[in-house]
């Protein structure tokens, strides 16, 4: 009996065992879940305080950046990184400024411990007078740049104006485009800057093309857009969007109906109360505004042709060499014009600044057969009625510091009309299997055409400088270069700057991607 008993004690040993560790298993399993909880609860808050901190920190450099942008301490086109919110070893932000087409586009960024935010705002802007740029071509004839014109400006974005005609792109241009009648984009056509039109609309015909700036057209007429806007759009009629699938990044506003066809737009559509909108298979992603009245963008002031007729008063320092339209010297129309044209060459025996005064020459011409190349070693001023630069290369001399520069100018003979006047005995200047080194700042001025032929000699037209014409004729391959240079009085200014102008009321505010601001 007793032994018996023994053993049932033995037995509940080894169960009571069994629970204790039962009992520590579960209160391990239990500590562990504790701590997960609260390493995981400490983490959340650790990210949420960082995005808080991201955010305040984002909305508070926007609304600085910005009260700077109306006070005149940061200009279109700026940029800032690291910038401290109150001071040294405060949070900080990076923000680019953008303007044109009537908008100011203000972006900022901030990051706090791997949490980023991106906000953005758009204002209305009230555009600065144009003064010129770097292209400028008058005239009422369309001016079109097809595939084979490359454009480019070193480390900014050229600007092409036409101030009395429409323009047309086909090609890839890293530029801003202003004119007075309506700007077609007709397949292939990328624009990386703003589009404007003080009197025109924007015609994009096809979905290869894009815009990647903004636009504002002050022209009543309907729009097109089958392309991509990766900006905001400013129209004073009517616009019909495409079934392409592409999208506006910004936000549209228009004073008409609206066809939204299947395009996503990513801000707001603002449109009068009275229009129509057809959504058709669109999206708005930023809601749609519907007052009384929409006002169209604020016209651009287009500039009036730049008069210029020759004045050795404008040329301080420079020697004036006449040619004489007899004999075959250096210092002779026929020295230029005919085989060989040595005196293209002798262009680069001038040590000190030149004038060429071509004017009693029916024309000064390169086109002889023997396809000069000159090494200029000053700066140097033709002056003609017309131009026939076909095989012509000019370029900085072996060891001469800086660029020299190198002016092309047909004077306007009637300079009290302000228009371009190509007058009797007058014509254009021919651009043909012509070359204005990289090393050379080159200046083409003419109340005339400025016509590119393109490939005479095997040559590929290259231009490094500004062209100011009073039309555009183009037949061959161009690659321009964009070198601020301008006659007098016209000032560098003329030739690739633009005002900043005012800045208006708030368009729209979101966030958007982060993406580096360089």
């Amino acid at each position: 009996m007793l032994s018996r008993l023994q053993r049932l004690l033995r037995s509940d040993e080894g169960s009571s065992l069994v629970a204790v560790l039962v009992v520590m298993l579960v209160l391990t399993i239990g500590g562990l879940a504790l701590a997960t909880i609260v390493t995981n609860t400490t983490g959340i808050v650790v990210d949420t305080r960082s995005q808080s901190q991201s955010r305040v920190t984002a909305d508070a450099g926007l609304a600085e950046v910005v009260a700077s942008l109306k006070r005149g301490e940061v200009a279109c086109g700026a940029t800032g990184h690291n910038v401290a919110v109150d001071g040294t070893g405060s949070l900080q932000y990076d923000y680019a400024v953008t303007c044109g087409s009537g908008f100011a586009t203000v972006r900022v960024n901030s990051a706090v411990n791997g949490a980023r935010t991106a906000v953005q705002s758009v204002y209305a802007q009230t555009p600065a007078a144009s003064s010129g740029g770097d292209m400028v071509f008058f005239g009422s004839g369309n001016v079109t740049f097809t595939s084979e014109v490359k454009t480019s400006a070193d480390g900014r974005l050229l600007n092409i104006v036409v101030p009395q005609a429409s323009f047309t792109c086909q090609s890839l241009i890293p530029g801003n485009i202003t004119a007075r009648g309506t700007v077609s984009a007709n397949g292939g056509c990328t624009i990386k800057g703003t589009v404007t039109s003080a009197a025109g609309v924007l015609d994009m015909c096809c979905g290869s093309d894009t815009i990647e700036g903004n636009v504002a057209t002050s022209g009543t007429g309907s729009s097109t857009v089958r392309g991509t806007l990766k900006g905001s759009l400013h129209t004073n009629g009517e616009i019909s969007f495409g079934w392409e699938g592409k999208q506006v990044a910004g936000s549209v506003i228009a004073n008409g109906n609206v066809q939204l066809g299947n395009v996503r737009i990513n801000g707001s559509l603002t449109m009068p109360s009275a229009r129509t909108l057809s959504m058709q298979s669109g999206t708005i992603v930023g809601g749609t505004v519907r007052p009384t009245t929409v006002a169209g963008p604020t016209a651009p002031t287009l500039p009036g042709w730049f008069e210029y007729k020759f004045k050795t008063s404008d040329w301080p320092g420079y020697q004036v060499v006449t040619l004489k339209t007899s004999g075959t010297a250096s210092d002779t129309c026929n020295g230029f014009n005919s085989s060989p044209g040595a005196a293209w060459t002798s262009l680069q025996t001038y040590t000190s600044p030149v004038v060429i005064d071509a004017r009693a020459c029916s024309t000064l011409s390169s086109n002889n057969g023997s396809k000069p190349t000159v090494g200029i070693k000053t700066n140097v001023v033709l002056l003609a009625k017309k131009f026939d630069l076909s095989g012509l290369t000019v370029k900085a001399g072996t060891g001469v510091a800086g660029k020299p520069k190198f002016w092309v100018m047909t004077e306007d003979p009637t300079p009290t009309d302000a228009a371009p006047t190509c007058g009797s005995g007058y014509g254009e200047l021919l651009i043909n299997g012509t070359v204005t080194d990289l090393t050379v700042k080159a200046m083409a001025y003419s109340p005339c055409k400025i016509s590119v032929a393109g490939g005479a000699y095997g040559l590929q037209d290259k231009w490094n400088g500004s062209f100011y014409g009073g039309g555009w004729s183009y037949g061959g391959g161009l690659t321009f270069t964009a070198d601020p240079i301008g006659v007098p009085g016209m000032g560098i200014s003329e030739s690739g700057s633009s005002g900043s102008g005012g800045i208006g009321g708030l368009i729209s505010s979101r966030d958007v991607p982060y993406e580096t601001i360089n």
